[in-house]
């Protein structure tokens, strides 16, 4: 059941959430008995939101539509008297004295905290692999342990296996999208400075975002409202019928595997048959996105070395070599490189707006590539890269350009997981979420 119908079966007391919370309780602990999905579960706290939740239900006093349901937290997000490790070591033993201001919200709309999820440590790698704490697998192949995708890999498996209806992840350059292209469900990527970051642990903040993984996209509209402190976009009666969509000639369709080619032509025949008019164009500002990043350096890099330096560098020998090695590519980068970066990257971006303006979104695959097998990356630094880079190139573009984008699952049956993504302007999350639900409707008709 979605996040909505469990809060619904809670609103005609069908749900109790107690009861609720004690069968994903119940599933982490038979499905998550190693801890690689959650590094840190919370029952008691759970229990106790579950409790209060049920009070509301039976005195007719829910909070909103989501009152007693409960949610999974990438271990980014502090929580008070519980540890957030940031995915590291070197954080093993960190406890928070207050919650981050975006879980107080969901906490005050009664949304129950089942716990803390894994991620790639200090949240920087598009592939999840986690030596330190265990990579969650993908749940979408019980036959191969596949990356969980990256940096909200637990967030992802999570929703993927059921071990939560809804989830947190955060997103600098594609870390909510490529775990919930890969795992199956869906992902919003929110726009820089939509929604607060207290409290959330900085990877680069000129680009983190934090954002929802559900199992549809009604889902993921209402966790945002929460999230917003607002109300829900109205998705109703959302339609193709005439919506423009930007489909990029370049970068974002080169070098697709067979399985992602097929998946991603098969969904856009869907959309047009749908009604949406596809117009395919160059995009020469992605390329030149990527240019500016290869010419100054990677501006994610360069900002979360200046925040964690003297950390990274004292401790480097208890941090997984994958992690450690990007950010010492920003040791030689100077204070110059990093700020003619973004300089001319807020040219590149205010071109892009102007030539997507006539769109309601560009549309392109997540993920260029499957999620690819655990055993040969975690300790091949070339085969590493190579799939890192590779996941993460689609989803950066909207880092890059400062977009709010939703990714939908559009695999064909018996196939592993794709991810189809809506790149829209910034600040359009309520636009963006309704061509996504559209589009989820046209794809499973």
């Amino acid at each position: 059941m979605t996040a909505l119908e469990l809060g619904a079966g809670i609103a005609e007391k069908q749900i109790d959430p107690v009861a609720l919370t004690d069968h994903f309780l119940a599933r982490i602990e038979a499905g998550d008995g190693e801890r690689r999905v959650y590094i840190t579960p919370t029952p008691a706290r759970a229990r106790a939101e579950a409790q209060a939740a049920s009070a509301r239900a039976a005195a007719g006093l829910r909070l909103g539509p989501l009152d007693g349901v409960p949610m999974s937290w990438k271990d980014l997000t502090d929580t008070a008297g519980t540890r957030t490790t940031f995915g590291s070591a070197l954080f093993r033993d960190r406890v928070p004295e207050a919650d981050a201001l975006l879980l107080q919200r969901a906490t005050r709309a009664g949304m129950v905290c089942l716990g803390k999820t894994n991620l790639s440590e200090f949240a920087y790698s598009g592939l999840g692999i986690n030596p330190t704490f265990g990579t969650p697998a993908n749940a979408a192949d019980p036959a191969v342990e596949r990356v969980p995708g990256g940096s909200s890999s637990g967030a992802g498996v999570s929703v993927g296996r059921g071990l939560a209806p809804a989830a947190i992840g955060s997103d600098t350059g594609g870390s909510v999208r490529i775990p919930a292209a890969v795992n199956g469900v869906v992902g919003l990527k929110t726009t820089v400075g939509v929604l607060p970051l207290d409290g959330i642990m900085a990877l680069s903040p000129t680009l983190d975002t934090i954002g929802p993984l559900t199992r549809d996209v009604a889902d993921a509209n209402a966790v945002f409202a929460v999230l917003n402190g607002s109300r829900p976009f109205d998705l109703r009666g959302a339609s193709l019928t005439g919506v423009r969509l930007l489909k990029p000639t370049d970068i974002a369709y080169s070098e697709l595997d067979a399985t992602v080619s097929a998946a991603i032509a098969a969904a856009l025949d869907r959309l047009a048959d749908a009604g949406a008019e596809i117009v395919e164009a160059p995009v020469p500002e992605f390329a030149e996105a990527f240019e500016v990043v290869a010419a100054h350096g990677n501006i994610i890099s360069a900002e979360g070395y200046a925040i964690w330096r003297d950390l990274l560098d004292a401790r480097s020998d208890e941090m997984y070599w994958g992690i450690y090695s990007r950010f010492a590519l920003a040791k030689n980068l100077s204070g110059i490189d990093a700020e003619r970066a973004h300089i001319l990257l807020k040219d590149v971006r205010r071109r892009y707006h102007a030539r997507a303006a006539g769109f309601a979104a560009a549309v392109l695959p997540t993920c260029p590539r499957v999620a690819p097998p655990i055993a040969p990356l975690r300790d091949d630094p070339a085969a590493y890269d190579d799939a890192n880079l590779a996941l993460t190139r689609n989803t950066r573009l909207g880092n890059l350009m400062e977009a709010c984008a939703v990714t939908i699952p559009c695999q064909r049956p018996d196939e592993l997981p794709v991810g189809l993504q809506f790149m829209a302007l910034p600040r359009r999350e309520g636009a963006v979420l309704r061509l996504a639900a559209a589009a989820e409707r046209a794809l499973a008709a």
